[in-house]
């Protein structure tokens, strides 16, 4: 229902899903590719197999960081879990996500990166990263109603996300060596690494870099649901503050 409510808002509806990744693409490319003359024969699908996994990163966090806010009204009224409000905004994200992997999924086909067996290891870097997305979601949206300015620090920490992610350049050509190791540290830097070693490269994970990440998520994915339990009785209080 929140989905068709949302899409109903604009002319186009769901093309949107789908307009607002190639709108950010395009801008990306014309910037770094043409205008800094950074583009290489790839890179568009550079751009794209970092910017999609990006755009879901950043627009689930942002959306869940005032989700309890804004369902005060909801929650005022009747007795729910407040775990319940940025699960919602994170099933959404998710759908959305996965109508825009299809595409970028198609894109890659027709540019010529042929699907191979190795496409199927998208599925568990998929979901590491949805473990490393919602951790942060729900750590924001349990954080924002004690403390109202953080939603502008979501906004700069997805910025710095983005710089420090590696979007639109190559790690691997801009960074020192040494300092390659403590980049890929960041979960959103390492998931877009395997995300364009398996589709541009038709090369697997490093299954034990990916377990690592994943169960580095699942640990924070746990701190953030505990911390959003304990205070679940202050919550209603709390956002008509």
């Amino acid at each position: 229902m929140n989905l068709k409510a949302e899409a109903a808002q604009s002319q186009l509806n769901y093309l949107w899903w789908l307009l607002e990744p190639a709108l950010f693409i395009g801008v990306y490319y014309v910037v770094f590719g043409i205008f800094l003359n950074s583009r290489t024969d790839d890179f568009i699908a550079f751009l794209i197999c970092g910017k999609i996994p990006f755009l879901w990163f950043s627009r689930s966090v942002s959306n869940a960081s005032n989700s309890l806010v804004a369902g005060g009204g909801l929650m005022n009224q009747i007795n729910i879990p407040k775990l319940f409000f940025p699960v919602v905004v994170i099933a959404q994200d998710l759908v959305k996500t996965f109508v825009v992997f299809l595409l970028m999924l198609s894109i890659m086909w027709l540019m010529g990166y042929m699907p191979n067996p190795a496409w199927w290891a998208i599925i568990p870097v998929a979901l590491t990263q949805l473990l490393f997305v919602s951790s942060l979601a729900i750590l924001f949206s349990a954080l924002v109603p004690f403390l109202p300015d953080l939603k502008f620090i979501v906004g700069t920490f997805i910025i710095l996300m983005m710089f420090a992610s590696g979007i639109f350049y190559d790690p691997a050509q801009f960074l020192r060596p040494e300092h390659r190791e403590l980049f890929m540290l960041n979960p959103l830097a390492y998931v877009i690494s395997e995300y364009r070693a398996i589709i541009m490269e038709g090369e697997l994970p490093q299954w034990a870099m990916l377990a690592r990440t994943a169960v580095v998520s699942l640990i924070g994915l746990g701190i953030a649901i505990t911390i959003i339990k304990a205070f679940d009785s202050r919550y209603p209080r709390q956002v008509l503050q």
